[in-house]
């Protein structure tokens, strides 16, 4: 292993390296720098984590893709470049989680009986929020370079985002954040199933600047 050991856990240590096979040299080593200074057992690196897997992904998926590149005085997520390095389209990542509270009561549950069952909340108004979020931190950047900007979204195990509830988020008449937000070329969303990270792409009707992204899993 080039690198050695990043990950404390073998599976996730094994589809870092994994990603590195997929995206640029330099921004390998900006991965094992930020998932070296982060607690490996906090939400930070999990975030990290999944902003490799998305990157990945998309560089699997023919894109010319960059982490944290320049742009003007920011550095989104993802950059998708042409082949003289113009910008070309921003990817974002947001994840959702649960409350604190839940995601401490999923926890103990699993410490004590290795299971636990209950209703989780509907995650509509959460979700809408981080989208929203999302939508407003680029909005004036892809207006100016007049690119496509899909946002990505993660929901982990706590909490158990649903395909469906993005409709509404995205959707739903007056307040469907595609409609407020033309700047949102669509919503990337993926989800893990068995160590295996599956992409669904929602493109916005609206959106003054469309982008197709591949649909499918990774690794």
């Amino acid at each position: 292993m080039k690198y050695g050991r990043i990950a404390g856990n073998k599976s996730i240590n094994e589809t870092i390296y994994r990603c590195f096979e997929c995206i640029c040299e330099e921004d390998a080593r900006k991965f094992v720098k930020k998932l070296g200074e982060q607690p490996h057992y906090g939400p930070q690196v999990m975030h990290t984590f999944r902003e490799l897997i998305l990157g990945a992904y998309l560089a699997s998926s023919g894109l010319n893709v960059r982490y944290d590149y320049p742009v003007d005085s920011s550095t989104p997520d993802w950059c998708i470049l042409d082949e003289i390095s113009k910008l070309r389209g921003i990817v974002e990542l947001t994840n959702l989680h649960t409350k604190q509270s839940i995601e401490n009561e999923i926890k103990q549950a699993f410490q004590a009986k290795d299971s636990w069952a209950d209703w989780m909340p509907l995650n509509d108004n959460r979700l809408y929020q981080s989208i929203w979020n999302k939508a407003q931190v680029y909005k004036s950047l892809v207006e100016r370079h007049c690119v496509p900007y899909v946002i990505a979204v993660f929901g982990d195990f706590f909490a158990a985002v649903d395909i469906d509830e993005l409709h509404p988020c995205l959707n739903d008449s007056g307040t469907g954040l595609f409609g407020l937000y033309p700047t949102i070329s669509g919503v990337l969303f993926f989800e893990e199933e068995a160590g295996r990270y599956h992409f669904k792409y929602f493109p916005n009707s609206h959106a003054i600047m469309e982008i197709q992204l591949a649909e499918g899993a990774f690794p």
